[in-house]
């Protein structure tokens, strides 16, 4: 039963981080008019007035109305869709309500709890952020429970109905009842005798106390960054239930309670949670990376003390990682300051200047002197020593993330079946880590990052007859990735034919500076997706780089890919006749897994087939795989087709596959892939053990 809910528990918390996170534009959009709206420079602001009249901020305070003035509505629907995707997960697809059903329930829900609230707890914005929260997940989870309720779809309908009919008749009856019971619970809760307020009775008696400003300070501190860490405007709590822990601003400070002005410009550096000194702390620590980019986008509304991009971006709000630090910087700020104004190091004098003032700016306002600065400066340098270890820590987690989801994604990228997903469609981190790594590699075709490897090919008597050329990819983010991951990728992507030319033409120069150094008797192999074949200017783009390199048809292998189908086309068919008649040869790679068909046999001549490395790698341990490989060389016998064993790791693996019938041997045995300047010292080695074991006398009988 533990189990169980600390498992709801943990979808109900990453479908309410997601919902943050999800609404950023409209934070965004509300930081900007807000910023605008309250710009603390004074030629600014009477530019305006002149340029516009007064009016102008009424239009600015509607663009922050319709953002962060819904913000408790569309968190609401948000996290009730987030965790309807993730409830989905258990129910099946016949019980299970759309998304769509989801947020109008939760729209219907969140309505009758503010519009039957009295009109001063009324709201649809920060101030209903926590009613929005718990709307939002109680909506999701009592829909889904009422969904698989019999008496509640008395509604039938045709599962091969229109889906959208399919679900608004039958979850009519759930969404009203879920309507209903929120009704009802909320008549219930309005009618609870409230009348015990205990910030209020705090306050009293703080006030009496001798150092009452510390208490108060401390305690408005803490409600404040507790609220905002669970995703509540603490600021609207503060003015809503709070208003008593301050004393009123034209008092000076030190009059036995907090003081605002106080409270704004020294504890909170950046907004809630002195979060300048987090951005600070992360533009040292971390070089690249998601942290990074945010912070520095959240850095210039963070002057001014706008910070929501940080809180719900990063996220601070929710993130186990960062709710020590949100909390006690600003605490010890506050100590920090009240201590200074205890020595006299500061004297602050009542001043009206905007929460919008950036620091430095505003404690020299406040104070009359540059002490107000100097110490707001100490606080920030001090906020960003604190955040430090924990900006390294949130580092650490986010690449280990990160790398798992690279793992699973290369994994799913270069699997060998048919049914490979098309994984830069998907939706989830993994779909969008492979369009991370398609978009890199379209900048390394674009901008000539990748380059070629060339991996030799020997005989059965050890004599090397051909190379393979291999691409080479480093990613910026992430290294050496795999070959198969960017020919996979780029035909997802719809760049194989500028990856596949850019091969063919790198390799056809190659080939040319070796035969002009007297290595024309090596062939060559050039990987080709399936999917290129269906272009009808294939083969002649390669007929125009043999000629212009001087190369002979029977130079170049065409090594076809299977990571697609070859399509059965009438262009890929004519590719196929015109590279025979130009006297290519034609080769299958990964022969028996994948695609691989028998019937490629009948539709074109084959030179070579290359034995998938899953069935060569296990050829010792696994008997079926060596059963396999038999099959495969009896037929290449029959056929007269050459026969490749590829992933040639120990000698004792190339005498099995040289006994079972194979024919070539490409692999660690032989050499790795190599550089093309690591190539002609290796084919000079070569040649000398050939003639070495020429010129070597007969063993006598």
């Amino acid at each position: 039963m533990t189990g169980y809910f600390r498992a709801r528990t943990e979808r109900w918390l990453l479908s309410l981080r997601d919902g943050f996170v999800s609404l950023l534009p409209l934070t965004m959009f509300g930081v900007v008019a807000m910023l605008l709206q309250h710009f603390p420079y004074q030629p600014y602001l009477s530019f305006l007035n002149s340029l516009f009249g007064p009016g102008w901020r009424d239009v600015l305070e509607r663009a922050v109305a319709a953002s962060h003035g819904v913000f408790g509505l569309a968190l609401s629907v948000v996290v009730a869709v987030h965790l309807n995707g993730r409830l989905s997960l258990l129910s099946d697809e016949d019980d299970t309500p759309s998304p769509l059903m989801v947020g109008l329930s939760t729209l219907i829900n969140f309505m009758v709890c503010v519009l039957y609230a009295p009109e001063k707890d009324g709201g649809f914005g920060y101030e209903a952020m926590l009613l929005g929260i718990l709307v939002g997940i109680a909506s999701a989870e009592l829909l889904h429970w009422a969904a698989r309720q019999r008496w509640l779809t008395l509604v039938t309908v045709p599962l091969d109905a229109d889906k959208m009919l399919y679900q608004a008749l039958r979850l009519s009856l759930p969404v009203f009842f879920c309507g209903a019971l929120f009704m009802l619970a909320n008549g219930l809760l309005r009618q609870l005798p409230v009348t015990y307020h205990p910030l209020a009775a705090f306050a009293e008696w703080a006030e009496l106390q001798s150092f009452g400003d510390v208490l108060a300070t401390s305690m408005a501190t803490l409600v404040n960054h507790v609220f905002w860490f669970i995703g509540v405007h603490g600021g609207h709590v503060l003015d809503a239930y709070g208003s008593d822990l301050f004393s009123p601003a034209e008092h000076p400070p030190g009059s036995g309670l907090a003081w605002r002005p106080l409270f704004d410009a020294f504890v909170l550096l950046g907004g809630a949670g002195s979060t300048l000194g987090l951005v600070f702390a992360i533009w040292y620590a971390v070089p690249h990376g998601s942290q990074r980019r945010i912070a520095m986008l959240g850095l210039f509304p963070s002057i001014f003390n706008i910070n929501e991009i940080i809180l719900f971006g990063l996220p601070v709000v929710l993130s186990p990682i960062y709710v020590l630090p949100f909390v006690m910087v600003p605490l010890a700020l506050a100590a920090l300051t009240l201590l200074a104004l205890q020595v006299g190091f500061i004297q602050l004098q009542p001043a009206g200047i905007p929460w919008t003032t950036p620091p430095l700016i505003s404690g020299w306002l406040l104070s009359g002197s540059w002490r107000g600065a100097a110490l707001q400066a100490v606080g920030i340098a001090l906020s960003t020593l604190f955040y430090l270890p924990f900006v390294r820590l949130a580092e650490a987690e986010r690449k280990h993330h990160q790398e798992e989801v690279y793992r699973k994604a290369l994994a799913l990228i270069q699997a060998e079946t048919p049914s490979r997903d098309r994984i830069t469609r998907r939706r989830d981190e993994v779909g969008r880590m492979a369009r991370k790594l398609l978009d890199e590699l379209r900048a390394g075709i674009d901008q000539g990052q990748l380059s070629l490897l060339y991996q030799p090919k020997h005989d059965r008597n050890g004599v090397l007859v051909s190379l393979e050329a291999l691409i080479c990819w480093h990613s910026p983010s992430h290294g050496r990735i795999p070959a198969a991951v960017a020919v996979n990728l780029a035909e997802e992507g719809g760049c194989i034919d500028r990856l596949g030319d850019w091969v063919m033409r790198e390799a056809c120069a190659c080939k040319a500076r070796w035969n002009a150094l007297g290595h024309g008797y090596l062939s060559l192999a050039i990987n080709v997706s399936p999917t290129q074949l269906g272009a009808a200017d294939f083969a002649p783009r390669l007929a125009a780089l043999l000629q212009h390199h001087g190369l002979a048809s029977h130079e170049i292998e065409i090594e076809i890919t299977e990571s697609e189908a070859i399509p059965d086309e009438k262009g890929t068919n004519a590719t196929l006749q015109a590279l025979e008649k130009m006297g290519v040869l034609l080769s299958m790679d990964d022969f028996g897994m994948g695609y691989s068909s028998l019937l490629h046999l009948r539709r074109f001549d084959i030179h070579a087939i290359k034995i998938d490395g899953s069935l060569t790698r296990d050829v010792l341990s696994n008997s079926t795989n060596a059963d396999i490989i038999r099959a495969i060389t009896s037929l290449g016998k029959a056929r007269n087709v050459e026969i490749v064993a590829e992933f040639v790791e120990t000698g004792p693996q190339r005498d099995a596959l040289l006994a079972m019938g194979c024919d070539l041997f490409q692999g660690h045995f032989h050499s790795p892939p190599l550089a093309e300047a690591d190539c002609l010292p290796y084919f000079e080695r070569q040649g000398a053990c050939a003639r070495l074991a020429a010129d070597a006398p007969a063993l006598p009988s």
